[in-house]
């Protein structure tokens, strides 16, 4: 009771993306051709307050990290992305940096800082060097500069998880994963959703 109330009188609401399978991953190799929406210049950021939600599936919007197992074989599939599956990626992983909420340029700017760090050289030895984004309103204007980032300091994968009924739709575009597990779902009010 002392937890529902507050939640009841804040207007608290969780939206799990997972129960509605909303949740779909890419996977690319930087240094290769990438779809034309991550190289878009969106123009300015701008200001991000607290109280807006946007898509955000319980990660840091922008991380840095090693893994040994390669995304790619983790995530074969764009669609769908179960929670379970997060939660074994996340056991994968070594976070190297990471950014709960971007807000701006000054986020890139700390995310390249870390590959000037000797630690980065001894990464590149024992495994390989991964950059996350959780793709939303705000984090989509930081694309063409992140990739930028990854290409300069040869990121292995840049890897985007975003919420498939939203633009821009990053199946139509040639990947090495293999597509969909299974048809996309159909009726409820999901019926009207365009899944990628």
């Amino acid at each position: 009771m002392m937890v529902v109330l507050p939640a009841t009188l804040f207007g608290y609401h969780k939206t799990d993306y997972f129960d509605e399978e909303l949740v779909c991953v890419h996977v690319y190799n930087p240094s290769q051709d990438l779809p034309s929406p991550l190289l878009k210049a969106n123009g300015k950021i701008s200001k991000r307050t607290e109280n807006e939600q946007h898509f955000q599936i319980g990660l840091p919007e922008l991380v840095l990290c090693e893994t040994k197992i390669a995304f790619l074989d983790m995530f074969q599939y764009f669609w769908p992305v179960s929670r379970q599956e997060i939660t074994q990626f996340q056991n994968a992983i070594e976070i190297r940096h990471k950014i709960l909420k971007v807000h701006g340029i000054k986020d890139l700017r700390s995310l390249e800082k870390k590959f000037d760090t000797p630690n980065t050289d001894h990464l590149r030895k024992a495994a390989s060097l991964a950059v996350i984004l959780t793709l939303n309103y705000y984090t989509r204007y930081i694309c063409k500069r992140l990739v930028g980032i990854c290409k300069r300091n040869n990121v292995d994968e840049l890897v985007i998880f975003k919420d498939p009924s939203k633009s821009p739709y990053l199946c139509s575009y040639p990947s090495k994963q293999r597509g969909f597990k299974k048809p996309p779902p159909i009726g409820g009010n999901l019926k009207t959703r365009i899944f990628t």
